[in-house]
């Protein structure tokens, strides 16, 4: 915040010069204090605000990945999965729009995959129980067709007009994929 503050690595630290005798030493406090004593405040909150949510001693029996993934889902994507769990509201599986719709989905590459599931869900990643666990809905919005699909995610909603071709509905979509903003959370 525009000041210098100074901080004694160890009692009488600002009086002691680093030496190459004791160099070792100091790198060693040095490392304490940036990775441990200078947030200490900040992480202690952290943990406790976390043990609050995640109070287990299961949790201890937990590799770091495991409890990121439990965190923050999987990165893996099974598009045929959510096609087959995916629910409809005004369409059904067999109509033009929704088979054109993951037509194209499945066809895009990855990192538009992630896109989308960005866009229809406002996350990139999957839930720890997969695709099917997602609650995918479909919906049909009586729109001029020039509009482009809508999604609700706080439902995990997409509305597509009733567009009539593979072409249209990938040209719609990949502009809605490719400017969707959000809330700016990023």
């Amino acid at each position: 915040m525009g000041m210098v503050k100074c901080y004694n690595l160890k009692p009488g630290g600002d009086r002691i010069p680093v030496t190459k005798h004791n160099r070792i030493e100091y790198v060693q406090l040095y490392v304490d204090f940036l990775l441990n004593k200078s947030i200490y405040k900040q992480f202690a909150a952290f943990y406790h605000g976390f043990h609050s949510v995640c109070a287990s001693d299961a949790l201890m029996l937990l590799r770091p990945e495991e409890v990121e993934m439990l965190v923050c889902g999987s990165p893996e994507l099974d598009m045929c999965a959510l096609q087959r769990a995916a629910q409809y509201e005004g369409y059904n599986k067999t109509d033009v729009t929704v088979r054109c719709f993951w037509d194209v989905v499945l066809s895009f590459p990855l990192e538009m995959q992630k896109k989308f599931l960005h866009f229809a869900t406002g996350s990139d990643r999957v839930p720890v129980g997969g695709m099917s666990d997602l609650n995918f809905k479909i919906s049909k919005i009586d729109v001029p067709t020039d509009w482009l699909p809508v999604s609700h995610t706080c439902f995990n909603q997409i509305c597509l007009p009733p567009y009539r071709s593979r072409k249209e509905l990938k040209h719609k979509l990949t502009i809605a994929v490719n400017n969707a903003e959000g809330f700016g959370l990023e």
